[in-house]
């Protein structure tokens, strides 16, 4: 699929060859995720390149509901649940290209995407530069292979908690079960429970309920809308 473009613009139209050039028009990108404060980093890290990216929305909690190029879609607190909704995006037809944005990607998961629609599945230990230069390449059409490296826990030292951890702690907050978050986030249990542990020990707390209180600390208090969709989801089990 090629970028939607006005073909009454000059840039975008082809050369004496007929062949169209490269593409100079900012891409149109929308930004998924459950949670603002992800949706709202993410659109802070692609901002120094908005001569190149242009966002046309942030789409918190549902699916894109205007057209663009690329949805970025970050996996935060939910792999799985990223992937049902890319089929729901590639449904609804309104974006040209799908890129999960996670930190790292089983074989299992990167075969689910595929068969989803997903046109390529980018980590988070990319640059910022690295990334508008990965979507760009996304929209021209090129086969984005991941990187075999697993991305970073994203740890910090200015942070109390890594990304990971606040994954977990998202999806304690939803109520999810250890095994459930193992299965979204393709985890083995045994690694969900030392996550859960360490949570535990950084927020000075003695069971998951304490814990869970803790989210909104972090802007991580359970979005209304994935509340909404793991409630059926389980009504439906």
């Amino acid at each position: 699929m090629t970028p939607h473009r006005s073909t009454d613009d000059p840039r975008a139209a082809t050369n004496g060859d007929g062949v169209r050039p490269l593409q100079r028009l900012p891409l149109e990108v929308a930004l998924v995720n459950d949670y603002e404060i992800i949706v709202r980093g993410l659109h802070a890290m692609l901002e120094p390149f908005s001569d190149r990216i242009a966002i046309v929305e942030h789409d918190v909690g549902g699916t894109p509901q205007r057209r663009a190029d690329i949805a970025l879609f970050d996996t935060f607190a939910g792999r799985r649940d990223a992937i049902h909704r890319a089929e729901q995006i590639v449904k609804d037809g309104l974006v040209e290209h799908i890129v999960l944005y996670t930190w790292d990607a089983t074989d299992a998961f990167l075969e689910e995407a595929r068969e989803a629609g997903v046109s390529a599945v980018v980590l988070k230990s990319m640059a910022g530069a690295d990334l508008v230069d990965t979507l760009e390449r996304v929209a021209q059409g090129d086969d984005v292979e991941l990187s075999r490296t697993e991305g970073a826990s994203g740890a910090s030292n200015r942070e109390p908690l890594s990304m990971r951890e606040r994954e977990v702690l998202a999806m304690l907050a939803l109520g999810y079960r250890n095994a459930e978050i193992a299965s979204e986030l393709y985890l083995s249990i045994d690694t969900v429970k030392t996550y859960v542990r360490r949570l535990f020990q950084k927020l000075d707390v003695n069971n998951r309920t304490q814990a869970a209180l803790r989210a909104g600390d972090y802007g991580l208090a359970p979005p209304a809308s994935r509340v909404e969709r793991l409630s059926s989801e389980r009504a439906d089990r």
